[in-house]
């Protein structure tokens, strides 16, 4: 990938503050809570080591630093203590006490954590960020009760853990040997490119585990872990830490014709509709209706004033086929149809019934697209990929940067994951054209609650629906010239041979399109 992927002004109003350590041979960045980009004689070893506190929902706690105090002693041995304060909602469920402790060529993190009330947790515990720079590296997994095991990071997006009953790690990265030993719970790895995350995780509890898990106030959670590096002679180069292998499968290149962009119908109050003339024009408008709800039809109604005569992208989300059939019917007697979707409300995939409900369709009507895969993350149609083997039309999925990590330096550096993650979808397609987005800043809905689905009773849209009732769905910074930035820069990565549209934000609204540069320019010359 090239450098102009990544946009120099897509900066944030409120980036978090940083104090840099330098310890003898480490130097690392304490991110609030975090300690991030551990570097070992100037090569970057991980990528960030965290403590993270994920509820039923798997919403992830906001961390909030109460005190601090580092302790030197001499020029190789610091020890740095932070309070923090985990909260849900604003209300504290976990306290925690994070010792760094650098001495030589080791660094150790220990975590005491209590709850502070009755709490439901699908996790609590060390999460351990390794650099995409590590794909295809070979790396040595220790278990707690088994031999040492040789595998290797993943080169192509892993769809499931890579690394399962985890008890530590060695590998070496350029010249730089390191072993890294966990306690305190049994661990594994994901592929967080699936999310466009910029790092392979190691987290603990294992997903095999049941959850969630009910905690009663003043539980005691305890892990800890130890990094020990050694810089040897010889060897190959340490990575370039700004650029991954992933470089390698899809330069930049002119892609005629270019996407289509689309805009994601408005679910934002009406009272707050802008005038038709201060509306982008000429882009389809993707609308996702919950069938068996009592408001899709004003659903419907409102994209089709937010399309202002464009067309219409129509993802229906049911488990109905028959239901699906009738629906596909009444909304190409309104107005035009680019094409139609459809996605079961638990899984957020095509089941196969509704695949062939999708194709009897386009059979049944000249000229009619229809797409298959999933509304949520790419992680989704990586993992349910099998599904669609009988499936010979277009793949979607959906991309936003926050899934995991509301940082910016999360949101920034996911738009060089968005080009790793487009080309294994593009891979997985073979051939088959891809639809991707909507791309938004935060997630319109939780593709992971395990809380049931919020019952919709009102047939009117007036007060917003879908996203505008979803916890943290919008992003403070949504309005903002980075956020612009970051959405032209978002296309741009997007964009690679096989991709036929990509859609964006909200039309208006909180969630909608930034006014300055950089999107708006973008759908006037090419909407």
């Amino acid at each position: 990938m090239t450098d102009d992927v990544v946009r120099d002004d897509v900066t944030w109003d409120d980036a978090e503050a940083e104090d840099v350590l330098v310890v003898g041979p480490w130097q690392v960045t304490l991110r609030g809570a975090e300690v991030a980009d551990v570097c070992h004689d100037g090569v970057l070893v991980l990528r960030g080591v965290r403590f993270i506190t994920r509820d039923h929902d798997w919403r992830t706690a906001d961390d909030t630093v109460t005190g601090r105090t580092v302790t030197t002693t001499g020029t190789t041995d610091v020890r740095v203590r932070t309070e923090v304060v985990s909260a849900i909602d604003d209300a504290a469920v976990l306290r925690s006490v994070i010792d760094l402790a650098l001495t030589g060529d080791t660094l150790r993190v220990d975590v005491t954590a209590t709850t502070a009330a009755p709490f439901r947790r699908n996790r609590i515990g060390l999460v351990v960020l390794h650099p995409p720079t590590l794909a295809g590296t070979p790396v040595t997994i220790r278990h707690p009760a088994s031999p040492p095991t040789d595998h290797a990071f993943p080169l192509w997006i892993a769809p499931h853990q890579p690394a399962t009953d985890v008890a530590g790690y060695t590998w070496t990265t350029g010249r730089t040997a390191c072993t890294l030993d966990l306690s305190g719970d049994v661990f594994e790895m994901e592929d967080q490119r699936n999310w466009t995350d910029a790092s392979f995780k190691t987290y603990s509890t294992p997903l095999a585990e049941p959850f969630p898990v009910a905690l009663d106030a003043g539980t005691v959670i305890r892990q800890a872990l130890t990094l020990a590096a050694v810089r040897r002679p010889g060897g190959a180069p340490s990575p370039d830490p700004d650029h991954t292998p992933l470089d390698g499968p899809g330069p930049t290149t002119v892609v005629t014709p270019p996407p289509t962009l689309q805009l994601l119908a408005s679910s934002a109050p009406a009272a707050g509709r802008p005038d038709d003339d201060d509306l982008p024009g000429g882009a389809p408008i993707l609308v996702e209706p919950a069938l068996g709800d009592p408001d899709v039809a004003a659903v419907l109604a409102a994209a089709r004033r937010d399309a202002r005569g464009a067309p219409l992208d129509v993802r229906f989300v049911t488990d109905d086929p028959d239901l699906l059939r009738r629906a596909i019917d009444d909304v190409l007697a309104t107005g035009p149809v680019v094409r139609i979707g459809a996605f079961d409300p638990s899984s957020h995939v095509t089941t196969g019934p509704l695949q062939r409900a999708l194709r009897d369709a386009a059979a049944a009507r000249t000229g009619l697209e229809v797409v298959a895969g999933t509304r949520a993350h790419f992680t989704e149609l990586n993992r349910t990929i099998d599904r669609f083997g009988d499936w010979d039309g277009p793949l979607t999925f959906s991309v936003t940067p926050q899934m995991h990590d509301r940082s910016r330096a999360q949101v920034t550096e996911s738009v060089q994951m968005q080009r790793w993650v487009v080309m294994s979808a593009s891979r997985l397609a073979a051939g088959r054209p891809l639809h991707v987005g909507p791309v938004t800043l935060r997630p319109r809905f939780n593709a992971v609650a395990t809380s049931p689905r919020r019952v919709v009773t009102n047939a009117s849209v007036e007060t917003g629906y879908g996203p505008q009732l979803v916890p943290d769905a919008t992003d403070p910074q949504q309005h903002s010239a980075a956020a612009a930035a970051w959405f032209a820069a978002a296309v741009q990565a997007l964009t690679v041979p096989g991709v036929a549209s990509i859609t964006l934000a909200e039309a208006w609204g909180p969630r909608g399109t930034p006014r300055r540069k950089g999107v708006g320019g973008a759908f006037r010359s090419r909407g």
